[in-house]
């Protein structure tokens, strides 16, 4: 008897890290925008000031609201690496905490962004600061429904069962995306509200 062997197709590669390399892609061109943004607003600044003109009136923008941003998105950044750690651990309930903790961070910094804005008083038809003022917020905002769309994706991948030990790489994914708009808050604030 002679054995017979088939010759079968052998199996699709699995590209493990593709969710998160499109990711990386994704968060250095929204950083690049942003920050190319950010670069005219510091330099129609610059200018103004070379002009002798004042870009914000005195006492306007508080750090206060601002500074809370900040902290809060510091807080964020460790909650939603409490994620990833908790779905590569098989730790679901810590994991679903961790995702929804990051969202109402999420929340939070839009809520007091929103605050900024108003307390501001700027209109968009006022002085080039005041315009320039509101792409830097409006831009940052978009970003930021990105994010929190983003996580809110995977949050319910992740209630779905479709995230564990040996598939993390979404949560891993959403955080990065979340890392890349905290990097753009942090370089802002310093830009927009520290140094006015």
């Amino acid at each position: 008897m002679t054995a017979t062997t088939t010759q079968l197709a052998a199996p699709a590669i699995r590209r493990p890290r593709t969710v998160l390399v499109g990711t990386m892609f994704a968060s250095g061109a929204a950083l690049m925008t942003y920050f190319g943004v950010l670069a005219v607003y510091v330099s129609e600044r610059a200018a103004a000031r070379d002009a002798g003109e004042e870009w914000f009136p005195e006492g306007v923008i508080e750090l206060g609201p601002s500074g809370w941003i900040f902290w809060t998105l510091v807080l964020a950044a460790f909650t939603v690496q409490w994620a990833v750690q908790a779905i590569r651990n098989d730790d679901r309930p810590n994991a679903y905490i961790a995702l929804a903790l990051t969202g109402m961070f999420g929340a939070a910094v839009f809520n007091q962004l929103w605050f900024i804005i108003n307390d501001t008083g700027f209109a968009l038809a006022g002085t080039q600061g005041q315009f320039l003022f509101f792409v830097m917020t409006g831009t940052y905002i978009v970003f930021l429904i990105g994010a929190v769309v983003f996580l809110a994706l995977t949050t319910m991948r992740a209630l779905f069962g479709q995230f564990g030990p040996s598939q993390d790489d979404g949560v891993a994914a959403a955080a990065m995306f979340w890392h890349a708009v905290s990097v753009m808050y942090w370089v802002t604030w310093i830009a927009i509200f520290v140094t006015k």
